[in-house]
């Protein structure tokens, strides 16, 4: 990635593990196992959920952790049950982070809608929300993974009576090994790409995108001399940003090309009242003197 899109990039992955490592605190505190809560880890400040040498990672690797909540499984009244709701409690913690994302970015989606001066901040929070929703995508289906220390290697045993949900510390060290094949391999790549697919899927696009395809669309058609289809694809670009100069600016062209002398007429005038440019405000005067003179010549005449 390059480094834009990192820093876009971050913001998500370091909420999705706070809220992560939160989770498992406070569930596990609710559940009878106040070890978490005097820590201080049920919080959703960053700094007491990050590890050190696992944020250093985050720019240096493809992967990164936070520090982990010790969870003593025998303090629960009913151990197995306890024990597989708080180690679920972190990729459920995930799944809400992407419900949330996907929420406001209803409302950042409309970018056009808050005047000319919010359309950045709104495209770049909008940004972030996506990548926001795809690394806690990925968080959720990773955590799954039924190895140690992830936590579906906690939440998987706990659903077989005869399988016990703690490991002895070799397998912890084999884990590790096998993790990081799995992470540098990338295998399971094909499975977690499906399932940020299907989230993409529900993903509401930012009106930039919809308007920037139209307004190609209309370049598209201007060049290729179909000034009606121009039109109508410049009719939905305005319809998204009706504080588009350029827009209006290029309808006018279509418009007079197929002698829609008032209609363009109109569209000059309303880029006339957008434009804050002197430059550009003389030469859509200009060119709109031009229209009004060709209305006029296609005038019918006054009978004598």
């Amino acid at each position: 990635m390059t480094l834009e899109e990192t820093l876009l990039f971050l913001p998500g992955l370091l909420a999705g593990i706070t809220v992560h490592e939160c989770a498992h605190a406070w569930s596990a505190s609710r559940l009878g196992d106040e070890f978490s809560r005097r820590q201080g880890r049920v919080s959703l400040n960053p700094l007491r959920h990050l590890s050190p040498l696992g944020t250093i990672c985050m720019f240096l690797l493809p992967f990164g952790w936070g520090k982990p909540v010790y969870i003593n499984l025998y303090n629960f009244s009913r151990p197995r049950r306890d024990y597989f709701l708080s180690s679920l409690a972190g990729p459920v913690a995930h799944l809400v982070m992407v419900a949330l994302c996907l929420g406001l970015m209803q409302i950042t989606r409309r970018s056009f809608a808050f005047g000319p001066r919010a359309v950045t901040p709104l495209i770049t929070v909008h940004a972030v929300l996506l990548l926001a929703a795809v690394a806690n995508t990925i968080l959720a289906a990773f955590n799954l993974v039924p190895i140690p220390p992830l936590d579906g290697s906690k939440v998987w045993p706990c659903l077989f009576r005869k399988v016990k949900p703690v490991f002895s510390p070799a397998l912890r060290q084999v884990s590790w090994i096998i993790l990081l094949v799995i992470v540098f391999t990338r295998a399971l790549s094909p499975a977690i790409q499906g399932v940020v697919s299907a989230v993409a899927k529900v993903m509401p696009a930012s009106d930039v995108q919809f308007f920037d395809e139209q307004f190609k669309t209309a370049l598209l058609e201007r060049k290729a001399g179909h000034h009606a289809e121009a039109e109508k694809s410049l009719d939905v670009a305005i319809a998204i940003n009706p504080q588009s100069v350029d827009c209006f600016e290029l309808r006018a062209e279509q418009r007079a090309a197929q002698q829609k002398w008032a209609a363009a007429d109109e569209d000059i005038r309303r880029a006339i009242e957008l434009s804050k440019d002197d430059v550009a405000f003389s030469y859509f005067r200009a060119q709109m003197k031009s229209f009004q003179a060709q209305i006029e010549q296609h005038l019918p005449q006054a009978p004598k």
